[in-house]
C-alpha cells in the first residue's frame, strides 16, 4: 500500500509539473534566434533534475564520439539524459525483484536484486551508446547515397553554365525530400549567412561529421571557384566512384549477413536430426 501510494503521488506530481507553463531563459531564447548556430549547439531545456544530474553524468565514460551526435542532431547533454533514463528504466528490475521476493518470502539474499540493478544500469547506459552509434553509421550511409545525387546535380548545373556557388546551393533546395539534402542545404545557408563561400560550409560540415566525401567535394569546388577550373567531369566521376563504393559496401554486408545466417540454419538441422534420431536411439539402447 505504501509503494502504491508513493507511485500515485509521484505520478500526480509529474503531471502537475508537466502542465505548468515556464518562462524561457533569455540567454537560451537569444541563442535559438542566432542563425549562425547549428541545431545541435542549442542547449537542452534545463530542468531542476537536469541541472542536478548533468554535472555527474558528464564525468561518466561515454563511447559515443561528438561526430555521431553532430550527424544525428543530438546534443551531448540530451544524449546523457536519454542514456540515464534508459539505465534507470532497466535498473528498476532490481527493486521490483526485491519487492517480489519480500512478498513471496523466499529468503533469497538481497545481493541478487542488487546485481540485477547494477546489470540494468550498465546495460541501459551502454545500450544507448550502441544505439546512437548504429544510427550514426546508418545516417552516414544515407548521407553518402544522397551525395551521389547531389554531385550529379552540381555537375549538370555546372555544365549548363551555372556558377560554382549557384551549382552548390540549388540542388539542396530542389532535392529537399530527404534529411541529408536538407542538412546540406542548412549548412550551405549557414555559410552564406556567415559571409563564407559554400565550399567552406561543406568542408566544415564534413569535418564535424567525419564524412571524407564532403571534404573532397569542397576541394573540387574551391579549385573551381579560385582558379576557374572545369570540374564537370571530375564531379561526375566522383559521383560514379562513390556510387561504386556504396554498392561494394552493400555487397560486403549482404555476404556477411548470408554467412551469419548459415550458422542458425546448421544448428536447426542438427536439432531436427537429434529430435528424429533420439527415439530410435533410445529404443535401440533399451533393447540391448
Amino acid at each position: 500500500m505504501l509503494l502504491a501510494g508513493a507511485l500515485v503521488g509521484t505520478a500526480v506530481a509529474l503531471g502537475v509539473t508537466a502542465g505548468r507553463r515556464r518562462h524561457p531563459v533569455l540567454a537560451d531564447a537569444l541563442l535559438a534566434l542566432n542563425e549562425r548556430v547549428g541545431a545541435t549547439s542549442l542547449p537542452l531545456p534545463q530542468k531542476s533534475w537536469h541541472r542536478a544530474l548533468l554535472p555527474t553524468l558528464r564525468r561518466l565514460p561515454v563511447a559515443v564520439p561528438d561526430s555521431d551526435l553532430e550527424l544525428l542532431g543530438i546534443s551531448r547533454d540530451r544524449f546523457l539524459i536519454e542514456a540515464a533514463a534508459s539505465a534507470a528504466m532497466l535498473a528498476v528490475a532490481g527493486p521490483a525483484l526485491a519487492g517480489v521476493l519480500a512478498l513471496v518470502g523466499t529468503g533469497l539474499p538481497m545481493v541478487i536484486p542488487g546485481g540485477f540493478t547494477v546489470v540494468g544500469l550498465l546495460v541501459g547506459w551502454t545500450g544507448q551508446s550502441r544505439r546512437v552509434m548504429t544510427r550514426a553509421d546508418d545516417a552516414r550511409i544515407q548521407l553518402r547515397s544522397a551525395l551521389v545525387a547531389y554531385l550529379q546535380q552540381v555537375g549538370l548545373l555546372r555544365r549548363g553554365g551555372a556558377g560554382v556557388s549557384t551549382a552548390l546551393t540549388v540542388p539542396g533546395t530542389l532535392l529537399a525530400d530527404s534529411w541529408a539534402m536538407r542538412r546540406l542545404r542548412d549548412e550551405l545557408e549557414l555559410a552564406q549567412m556567415a559571409g563564407e563561400m559554400p565550399w567552406e560550409g561543406l568542408r566544415r560540415f564534413g569535418e564535424r561529421v567525419e564524412v571524407d566525401e564532403l571534404a573532397d567535394l569542397s576541394a573540387i569546388a574551391a579549385a573551381a571557384g579560385h582558379d576557374g577550373a572545369t570540374v564537370v567531369g571530375t564531379l561526375l566521376a566522383r559521383a560514379e566512384s562513390l556510387s561504386d563504393e556504396l554498392l561494394a559496401d552493400e555487397h560486403t554486408d549482404a555476404n556477411r549477413a548470408s554467412g551469419q545466417m548459415s550458422t542458425p540454419g546448421a544448428l536447426q538441422v542438427f536439432l531436427i536430426a537429434a529430435w528424429v534420431l533420439f527415439p530410435a536411439g533410445a529404443a535401440l539402447l533399451g533393447s540391448v
